[in-house]
């Protein structure tokens, strides 16, 4: 069944330093927050390492590198769909949907 729109929330997260706004699920709204401040140190530390790169530099290094991640966990993961994995899929799809 197809959540209606109430059901979700609209929120601002902040990657690289530019806003974005999204709906998310209400239940999945703390899940997204975290993901982003994850993605947020991490971009932060390509910043560190790589500081004669610019910052989209960093973010496409910072999005290769969950790419990759994704698509391990994609291998790994089973067709069930449960558990943290699949949890935390979902709130990435949630972002990258969103900043589509």
């Amino acid at each position: 069944m197809a959540s209606s729109s109430s059901d979700k929330n609209s929120i601002l997260v902040v990657v690289a330093g530019r806003p974005y706004p999204l709906r998310v699920e209400a239940q999945e709204e703390g899940d997204v927050r975290a993901l982003v401040k994850e993605i947020n140190e991490r971009f932060n530390d390509f910043q560190v390492k790589f500081s004669d790169r610019d910052t989209q530099d960093c973010l496409v290094m910072t999005l290769l590198t969950y790419a990759d991640e994704l698509r391990s966990a994609r291998n790994l993961a089973d067709t069930s769909l449960d558990g943290e994995l699949a949890h935390r899929l979902k709130a990435l799809d949630a972002i990258v949907e969103g900043m589509l």
